[in-house]
């Protein structure tokens, strides 16, 4: 079970804020006093949600502990909370907003699991891939995404990008993106959007069943707008068969 950690130095924040850029990770920060009775009422709450979504790094700073970090990001009431990744900030929430909060984590938590940085190079080729698949260039999406593939093989994210644009290029290719499918299923099989690629993938084989329950795993693994997308596919997959 995840709980949030303490930070007691600038050396502990630095090092843990790196460590989570490296994994991927967003970092959600609980600066806080021991004399703010707001701050105790929402400190459960906290750390209920870092239990809840380990896939999310979970910091408290006391600002009176800690001043150099709290005039850094020009913290002024508290409680407040921040979502940061890769050192940048994604939102915040100010005082003891319970629903906010929550609302926070879910904005901004990020993929579970996370995904880690990719190699410039391939990061560079994925956004290429990516704007044409935007264009309607399947071909040329796929062909970037292969370079990026090249340099970061166990990405499961390249590999589900390279999936669908397989499945929607003239003629598709099924079978491709069933292997891309398995394989990002494979290096990350916590990962629910890759088993929502392999339905579709054998959806487009006509192995409907086996898709059905590829749709179910997504929905387990999921969250949020990754989920609610798993559970119309599974829909229209049961639908098909004729399943109620």
């Amino acid at each position: 079970m995840s709980t949030p950690l303490e930070i007691k130095s600038v050396k502990e924040w630095n090092e843990t804020l790196r460590s989570a850029t490296a994994a991927g990770m967003t970092v959600l920060v609980d600066f806080h006093a021991t004399w703010c009775q707001p701050c105790k009422v929402i400190a459960p709450h906290f750390s209920r949600l870092a239990s809840q979504n380990p896939h999310v790094r979970f910091l408290r700073v006391d600002v009176d502990a800690q001043q150099a970090i709290a005039h850094k990001y020009k913290v002024s009431a508290m409680p407040t909370f921040l979502a940061l990744r890769s050192g940048q900030i994604l939102g915040m929430v100010q005082g003891a907003d319970a629903q906010g909060l929550a609302r926070l984590v879910l904005q901004h938590g990020g993929p579970n699991p996370p995904v880690p940085p990719l190699p410039a190079e391939a990061e560079e080729a994925k956004v290429a891939g990516n704007a044409f698949y935007k264009e309607e260039k399947y071909t040329e999406a796929i062909e970037k995404y292969t370079a990026a593939i090249e340099l970061a093989p166990t990405s499961a994210a390249l590999l589900g990008n390279r999936s669908i644009a397989y499945l929607k290029s003239t003629p598709p290719d099924p079978d491709s993106a069933l292997a891309d499918a398995q394989k990002a299923t494979e290096v990350e099989p916590k990962w629910g959007k890759g088993y929502v690629r392999l339905g579709e993938a054998l959806q487009a084989l006509e192995r409907d069943e086996e898709a059905v329950k590829a749709f179910e795993k997504a929905i387990e693994l999921s969250q949020g707008l990754a989920q609610t997308e798993a559970k119309k596919k599974l829909e229209a997959a049961k639908k098909k068969l004729g399943w109620h």
